[in-house]
């Protein structure tokens, strides 16, 4: 009788215990969702611009990839961040493109796509560079810099993306300004999958600050900065 009662003992503790862990659970949940929505934007509060309201300074502009689809057209998104950048170079107001995206796979090509997207639209080819290894933020924020030679520049990218975008290039070294492209045209449950997909993402920011990941880089790649004010870029490197 006395081993049964010591026995239960444990056995009713946890019970009366589970609901203050789920309890538990849920406020440490909330004070991370806080800490991730909250820290982010205001560390770059005053990074982030308008298209009308950017001031013009000849940095590049760095559109960030966003997916292709099977016709390897860019997808609603990534059409989203094109139009952002191409209305801020038609104003002036960026220099020259940096298209960094995935090319892992022969049949998956997010700058080819971009590239092809803005040259349709009027773009000069020699202003659109691009980025086949940009297969994570960290990376083409990283290869911008130490491949690219980009010390200043403008990012464009979706609105939900660009809070993690600055941090990442704060912590960089880069002088970085953000114009953000909208998804109010995404339905409710696309917008909810791409703000929880976000919710990890910034964690993995957080992690990569502070433990950065090794990056594919290579030598140094030419851009229409290194031939400002000389003859335009050779036609090898424009028809890339």
């Amino acid at each position: 009788m006395l081993t049964r009662m010591r026995l239960s003992a444990p056995v009713t503790l946890l019970k009366a215990l589970r609901p203050r862990w789920w309890v538990v659970c849920g406020l440490l949940l909330i004070l991370d969702m806080l800490w991730v929505f909250t820290k982010f934007p205001e560390a770059s509060h005053d990074r982030v611009f308008s298209v009308e309201s950017l001031p013009v300074s000849g940095a590049p502009v760095l559109i960030l990839g966003a997916g292709v689809m099977r016709d390897r057209e860019p997808t609603q998104v990534l059409q989203s961040r094109l139009d952002t950048g191409l209305d801020l170079f038609r104003r002036g107001k960026g220099s020259w493109f940096l298209v960094s995206g995935d090319n892992r796979a022969a049949n998956y090509n997010e700058p080819q796509a971009m590239r092809r997207w803005l040259l349709k639209r009027g773009v000069p080819p020699e202003r659109v560079i691009s980025d086949f290894a940009g297969r994570r933020t960290y990376d083409s924020l990283k290869r911008a810099q130490a491949v690219f030679g980009v010390h200043k520049v403008i990012i464009v990218t979706s609105d939900f993306h660009l809070a993690r975008a600055l941090y990442l290039a704060r912590h960089l070294g880069l002088d970085a300004y953000g114009v953000p492209a909208s998804t109010e045209i995404m339905t409710l449950r696309q917008r909810i999958g791409l703000w929880s997909r976000e919710y990890v993402a910034r964690h993995l920011a957080a992690w990569d600050v502070w433990f950065p990941p090794s990056t594919m880089l290579g030598p140094r790649e030419p851009t229409p900065d290194d031939h400002a004010g000389t003859a335009p870029l050779s036609s090898a490197w424009s028809a890339r």
